[in-house]
């Protein structure tokens, strides 16, 4: 006889922010937990990112749409997915901005929401008669970076280049998959300062997970109000 299948049904709803998308889930469960904690241990940015992606795809009712999921697709995701999972209360540790003692913070995952802005926000002008337009990056994007390039530049880098969708010249659209990177690396090289700020602009202002605490330091007694960002400062 064989042993039943337990927890295997999807549950909840949340929606895929870029692209609106509303999917069902279950929690996670122990065979999922234990490839987190193995990526976990092993410190590698590449691992955990997969194995983050992995465990969205094999909890979401018909799994998730990988090629097509942002970095802060995959923060929201995980985040909803680990309030269902284990609680939706996390305690995280908040440095004070006076005496930089750490404070334990609750923080309520639930609450936490991303704004993504209007598509037309790609659309970068580079001169009169070429435009750039930009995608977000996906985290098929971060996850490929080589481990041994991890220093700010290269990594800043490698990210604006790989968030260029096409270039639009007159009636002609250029798919930057189609051209290589080392096409790519030249086409960004030959911008002015004024041209990659647009770029980067773009970047900095991609949509993240972010959640504003305030709290009294234990330590010594002073008011912070600070914004936490990124899937990593709540847990």
């Amino acid at each position: 006889m064989a042993l039943p299948k337990l927890n295997d049904k999807p549950k909840y709803e949340m929606k895929i922010p870029s692209i609106a998308q509303n999917v069902r889930f279950r929690p996670f469960l122990v065979k999922e937990e234990k490839v987190l904690m193995i990526a976990q241990e092993s410190e590698n940015t590449s691992d955990i990112l997969h194995a983050v992606v992995d465990t969205l795809d094999a909890c979401v009712d018909g799994g998730v749409p990988k090629s097509k999921l942002t970095v802060f697709d995959v923060e929201y995701m995980f985040v909803k997915l680990r309030a269902k999972s284990v609680g939706e209360t996390a305690s995280v540790n908040v440095e004070c901005n006076h005496c930089k003692k750490h404070n334990k913070v609750d923080i309520n995952l639930e609450e936490l929401h991303i704004e993504v802005p209007d598509a037309n926000a790609s659309l970068i002008e580079l001169t009169e008669d070429i435009t750039l337009e930009m995608k977000w990056p996906n985290y098929l994007d971060l996850a490929s970076l080589p481990s041994q390039d991890t220093s700010d530049s290269k990594v800043a880098f490698h990210i604006l280049n790989r968030s260029l969708s096409a270039v639009i010249t007159g009636d002609e659209r250029i798919d930057m998959k189609d051209e290589s990177e080392a096409e790519i690396e030249a086409f960004v090289e030959s911008m002015n300062r004024d041209q990659f700020e647009k770029m980067q602009h773009f970047i900095e202002s991609m949509p993240k997970l972010a959640h504003d605490v305030e709290f009294s330091c234990e330590h010594c007694g002073e008011e912070n109000t600070k914004t936490l960002e990124g899937m990593a400062s709540f847990f």
